[in-house]
């Protein structure tokens, strides 16, 4: 089962190579789901950004939620502690212009609830920009 599973990123490059996203010519900042770069890797996800003219490294880390882990009674200190590590300074110094990426859920409802700004999953920067 784990060998047919992909990201979208893998998806995109073994079903459809010859696609090209648009392209966007904006700075990127957010994250890679921690499990995701931990066992996966994102070096797919690097390269779509590439080819769609996002640049900029993503912050890496962990948001710090991990599914309910950050809402359980006890944990929120340290949950918050984890998201300041990197994910929360990239996006409070990214240039205003920047496409905050966060392709976890708990990552995008993490950065949202501690900075109100939503990150969006590579999917979702893609098709805005292809239905314009």
């Amino acid at each position: 089962l784990a060998a047919r599973v992909l990201t979208f990123a893998e998806a995109l490059e073994r079903h459809a190579p010859d696609w090209a996203p648009p392209v966007l010519d904006r700075p990127v900042t957010g994250q890679t789901h921690c499990h995701q770069h931990a066992v996966l890797g994102d070096a797919p996800d690097r390269g779509l950004r590439a080819a769609a003219g996002l640049t900029g490294e993503l912050a890496g880390g962990c948001c710090g939620l991990a599914g309910n882990f950050g809402f359980e009674e006890g944990h929120y200190e340290v949950s918050r502690a984890c998201a300041e590590d990197r994910l929360l300074p990239s996006v409070r110094e990214a240039p205003e212009d920047a496409v905050v990426l966060a392709d976890g859920f708990s990552c995008r409802t993490q950065l949202e609830q501690l900075t109100g700004v939503r990150g969006r999953h590579l999917a979702e920067v893609l098709a805005a920009a292809l239905e314009k």
